[in-house]
């Protein structure tokens, strides 16, 4: 950023050297200065011009600008601030939980990181991990560019490689916003207005409540953290946020909230809607969000036996990926499914969950063919003791991976209660599920397991996402 002359113009640190800007979108620009102050702001042959109110606070709209060389975006008040190498392109925000993610200093040499764009049209922008009580006005940091892999030491190797391989495919700018904090639940990440809309957190949102910030006691047990506060993660890393134009927006948490399937299938569509209403784009910024994997992967970074309530417990994980699909009922969003993944790199290495998210973003926004999306349940028919299951993304039709005597992954349940794997076969683009000691099946599951194994696929070898069926007598 240019050196102002006076201590009056500011912007924030969002605003940077070599950041990039949504093409195609309105851009708003924003800051602070001397209340009533003029403010003149020009990006290319864009021109604004606003006045700063009584708090010192101004912002303008830029329209929607396209693809061109790099700009400046100067802004005018008593100083001049001058921001160099602004690029317009596609700009996403990775946000989330962390323990999954590895960055990019703690990457195993043997796991894939896509080599540096040689045209510097890939910048990161990583949030500092910071909460906060109140809404913070601004944040540090600065945009990078891709191969300054020293700064960017703390990027999510998935945010890196997403960045990477979205540029190589779209032949434009491509900004990711690494906006990650590990050991949040999803309530961190919602703003009080509408976290109050559930009664369960009033009381902890009330201004005289205070909460021990304890990490470990002295008998070793974990106690709630700062970062596991409702709204602090939003706070101090979404709110200086709120306003930079988005394309799309990338959302991979769950861990801190196994056992909490109930109210997650509450708290993920009102955050999808808090975020949303924050920006205020138009139309709505489209959501993916990536479904837990097996635990089986997640074991080897995160002990969920270090959260109270999963002490003793089951089926926690596959509990919480059925809620996370609770996110398909919001409008605009996609869900990337991640229970055939056998090794823990493969949510970082680029042929792993970087590939996957990529392909989804190019397929949904951006008129792709190629699949991106593995089956999705859709409906059932009884025929006689066994059940048709029919499922969406599969029009070039279902796969079985199987090796020799594994169980199919699908399971029935009886009228007392009691459960049987299933025999599973494939008639034209639907799924045939049977048991000759089930007569009367009343549930239908598949990989209804913490410990996933993903057996049933498309043909272009997409898997499908974990689900249950009531069957209706």
């Amino acid at each position: 950023m240019g050196q102002p002359v006076s201590a009056a113009v500011k912007l924030p640190a969002i605003f940077s050297d070599h950041m990039v800007l949504q093409q195609d979108q309105p851009i708003k620009i924003w800051g602070t200065a001397k209340p009533a102050e003029k403010i003149q702001v020009s990006l290319g042959s864009e021109r604004a011009t606003c006045v700063a109110n009584k708090n010192g606070n101004w912002h303008v709209i830029i329209e929607e600008a396209r693809p061109s060389a790099a700009l400046e975006l100067k802004v005018q008040g008593e100083n001049l601030v001058v921001i160099k190498d602004v690029q317009m392109g596609e700009v996403f925000l990775c946000a989330g939980q962390s323990e999954l993610l590895d960055t990019l200093k703690s990457l195993a040499v043997s796991e894939k990181v896509v080599p540096a764009p040689a045209n510097n049209k890939v910048r990161y922008f990583v949030v500092p991990k910071r909460v906060s009580a109140n809404p913070a006005g601004t944040l540090a940091g600065s945009w990078k560019l891709a191969g300054d892999k020293s700064a960017l030491a703390d990027c999510s190797a998935l945010g890196y490689n997403l960045g990477s391989n979205l540029q190589t495919n779209l032949k434009v700018p491509v900004g990711i916003i690494d906006c990650s904090y590990h050991e949040t639940p999803i309530a961190s990440w919602i703003s009080k207005d509408r976290l109050n809309q559930m009664s369960v957190f009033r009381p902890v949102l009330e201004p005289g409540y205070k909460e021990p910030e304890i990490t470990v006691s002295a008998d070793g047990k974990h106690t709630f953290k700062a970062n596991t506060k409702p709204c602090v993660a939003y706070n101090g890393m979404v709110a200086p946020l709120v306003g930079y134009s988005l394309k799309a927006i990338i959302w991979f948490q769950g861990l801190h909230d196994l056992g909490q399937a109930t109210s997650y299938r509450k708290l993920l569509p009102m955050m999808i809607r808090d975020w949303r209403a924050r920006w205020a784009q138009e139309p709505d910024i489209p959501f993916f969000f990536v479904q837990l994997p097996s635990s089986q992967i997640a074991s080897v970074t995160f002990d969920p036996n270090s959260l109270p309530a999963c002490v003793g417990a089951s089926d926690l994980w596959v509990g919480l990926r059925d809620a996370q699909a609770s996110g398909l009922a919001v409008g605009s969003t996609a869900m990337i499914v991640t229970n055939d993944y056998s090794q823990h790199h493969s949510l970082n290495s680029i042929d792993g969950l970087p590939n996957r998210v990529s392909q989804a973003i190019l397929t949904k926004l951006f008129e792709s063919t190629k699949a991106a999306f593995g089956p999705i349940y859709e409906s059932y028919d009884s025929q006689g003791s066994a059940i048709k299951v029919h499922f969406s993304n599969c029009k070039n039709g279902l796969a079985l991976r199987l090796k020799h005597g594994q169980p199919t992954g699908f399971e029935m349940i009886d009228t007392k209660g009691r459960t049987f794997a299933a025999e599973a076969k494939i008639v034209d683009n639907d799924l045939l599920v049977s048991n000759t000691q089930v007569l009367n099946p009343i549930e239908v599951r598949y990989d209804w397991k913490d410990a996933a194994k993903a057996t049933l696929f498309n043909t272009e070898n997409l898997p499908a996402a974990p689900f249950r069926v009531s069957i209706r007598p």
